[in-house]
C-alpha cells in the first residue's frame, strides 16, 4: 500500500512541475490549456499503473 501512495505522490509532483512550465509559457486562453492538459494528465496517469504489471 505504501508503494501506491509513493507512486501517487511522485506522479502528482511530476504533473505539477509540467503544469507550472506550461502555465509560464502560455500567454493567451489559459482555460483551454488547463482543460487539455488536465485531460492528458488524467488519461495517461490513469493508464500508467495498469500497464506496470
Amino acid at each position: 500500500m505504501i508503494e501506491v501512495l509513493l507512486l501517487a505522490i511522485a506522479l502528482s509532483m511530476d504533473a505539477f512541475a509540467v503544469s507550472i512550465g506550461l502555465g509560464s509559457k502560455q500567454k493567451s486562453n489559459p482555460t483551454s490549456l488547463a482543460l487539455i492538459s488536465g485531460v492528458y494528465f488524467g488519461l495517461f496517469q490513469g493508464l500508467m499503473p495498469t500497464n506496470s504489471h
